[in-house]
């Protein structure tokens, strides 16, 4: 098997395209636990694979590292557009519609810069700026899906590392508000910008960058009157530009703008899978 090792901004995955369907979920769920392992296999946050639509240009299936299935990932599917270009899935003009668990993804490839114009995000249900305790420490969170669950939470300073990933662990495992889980976003602001490093759901780790996180923060921030409806959002491997567009109070339109990296071509043997 050939796959394509990728990155969006740091956030980092192997992506095949199994158009034919030779693999089933659970195949694929096993791929993803063996072959993401850092060291002793390729390593990755997790794999993507390109599949058959009967709606959109192609599907885009989402395996994180532990091998549960997610329903979408912004970063992701900037390196699965960019894929698409690279393999010729998609030619000409590098524009193209996608599939994916968490809506349909329209997505403009321009080199290495990717936009992607995400599905609508309702705003039904969020939780805005609530009060939640953690350990020793009083937070306000918000809550949101984007593709897939996100909690945010604004931070009055930035804090270590070892903190923030005790805190993510903790929030994402909270039942009682996260029923199926939720990537943990912490943000600070900076001037006009953003800066958020994301606990995520599925890789049970802080990761380099997370797309839908991002949009989540920058949705959350607007409707807190803290940045404008165009934002840069930093996180630890590079910079996230948000853009949304309201539909009346319950719905926004968010695109998203960022790399997507190409580092290079591997195949793998058997033994990646012992």
């Amino acid at each position: 098997m050939r796959w394509a090792k990728m990155n969006g901004n740091g956030n980092d995955f192997l992506v095949f395209d199994d158009r034919k369907r030779r693999f089933d979920a659970e195949a694929l769920s096993r791929m993803a636990r063996l072959l993401c392992r850092r060291r002793e296999a390729f390593g990755a946050d997790g794999i993507l694979v390109a599949g058959p639509s009967d709606r959109a240009a192609f599907s885009m299936r989402l395996f994180n590292s532990d091998g549960s299935e997610g329903e979408m990932c912004g970063n992701g599917a900037r390196c699965m557009a960019r894929f698409a270009v690279e393999t010729e899935i998609i030619a000409g003009t590098g524009e193209m519609t996608f599939e994916t668990l968490g809506g349909d993804v329209r997505a403009v490839v321009e080199g290495r810069r990717v936009r992607l114009l995400l599905a609508p995000v309702s705003l039904e249900g969020m939780v805005l700026d609530e009060p939640v305790v953690v350990g020793d420490e009083a937070l306000r969170y918000s809550f949101l899906t984007v593709g897939v669950p996100h909690c945010v939470v604004f931070l009055r300073r930035p804090l270590p590392e070892r903190n923030l990933l005790l805190l993510g662990e903790t929030l994402r495992h909270r039942q009682d508000l996260f029923p199926q889980g939720a990537n943990v976003n912490f943000v600070v602001e900076d001037g006009e910008d953003l800066f958020v490093t994301t606990y995520e759901r599925g890789v049970e780790d802080l990761t380099r960058s997370c797309g839908t996180g991002s949009t989540a923060s920058a949705i959350v921030a607007c409707l807190l009157a803290k940045t404008g409806r165009d934002v840069a959002v930093r996180n630890p491997g590079g910079v996230n530009d948000v853009s949304l567009r309201f539909d009346g109070p319950r719905t926004v339109f968010p695109s998203l703008t960022g790399e997507a990296a190409l580092v290079g071509w591997v195949e793998t043997t058997e033994e990646a899978f012992l």
